[in-house]
């Protein structure tokens, strides 16, 4: 049994000899139809649930990013005491917070080098859209 379009009316399915060309045609190019829906659906689908196990994992990272930092904290006041046992508390802080100071600074650079290498233009891209325009002229000329 078959079901309508609508799909509340049933019918009996016809036999494929006893159907012309132009039916079973129209009848491949209908299942077909209704083939690629269903694969877009299934693709859809993956692509929802793969995206969803990223954002998960983003978040996890997020948390373990969130609670390095609290380890980063602790460790730093865990260093500025146990400097302030061999000098004063205020110099052992200002030596802690110079190193937080450097290694900031050497963040900064490593980041300010990283963002100038590479073109954000795409020159590779035109290069070739330019050897193509040419190439297709001269097939034009030919």
């Amino acid at each position: 049994m078959e079901t309508e379009g609508n799909g509340d009316r049933v019918r009996p399915a016809a036999d494929p000899q006893d159907l012309s060309t132009m039916q079973l045609v129209g009848r491949v190019g209908g299942d077909f139809g209704t083939l690629i829906r269903k694969e877009v659906e299934l693709a859809r689908q993956e692509v929802t649930e793969g995206v969803a196990a990223r954002l998960k994992g983003a978040a996890a990272f997020g948390g373990a990013a969130v609670m390095g930092l609290f380890m980063l904290g602790f460790l730093a006041a865990a260093g500025a005491v146990a400097l302030a046992l061999v000098m004063p508390l205020w110099a052992a802080l200002l030596i802690v917070a110079g190193v937080f100071l450097l290694l900031a600074l050497g963040a900064a650079l490593f980041g300010r080098a990283r963002m100038k290498e590479p073109p954000i233009a795409p020159e590779k891209a035109r290069a070739n859209i330019k050897e193509d325009v040419e190439w297709a002229k001269a097939q034009l000329r030919r």
